[in-house]
């Protein structure tokens, strides 16, 4: 997968509570430092792109809360603005081999190589 930096890709991963399916981002920092984080605000359990795709800010500095206005750091997905100021996005564990990029969940792997629409 071609991710350059300031770029996201979206990505379904296990089940969450009741059954209910969760998604997750990958994203590249400037520096080239793949991360992936689980697509749930801290303040409720919405997804923070509110189902668009669309995980940064107008200024691309900040991972932003469609639905509460929340602002996560890219590099440790700290809350740094909005209601759950201070908390931080569920990290995923990504590895990249090549031209794959792999999510690691607990007792799981899974490999998702196709960029949905508005994806890098």
């Amino acid at each position: 997968m071609d991710l350059v930096p300031g770029a996201t890709h979206s990505v379904k991963i296990s089940d969450g509570n009741f059954g209910m399916p969760r998604s997750a981002f990958v994203l590249r920092l400037e520096d080239g430092t793949l991360r992936a984080y689980v697509n749930l605000c801290m303040h409720l359990p919405v997804p923070i792109d509110a189902g668009r795709g669309r995980y940064f800010d107008r200024e691309g500095k900040h991972l932003l809360c469609r639905t509460h206005g929340a602002k996560y750091r890219p590099d440790d997905g700290y809350c740094v603005e909005g209601p759950c100021r201070g908390m931080s996005l569920e990290r995923i564990t990504v590895v990249e081999e090549g031209d794959d990029v792999w999510v690691l969940e607990p007792d799981r792997l899974r490999k998702d190589a196709k960029p949905g629409p508005g994806h890098a």
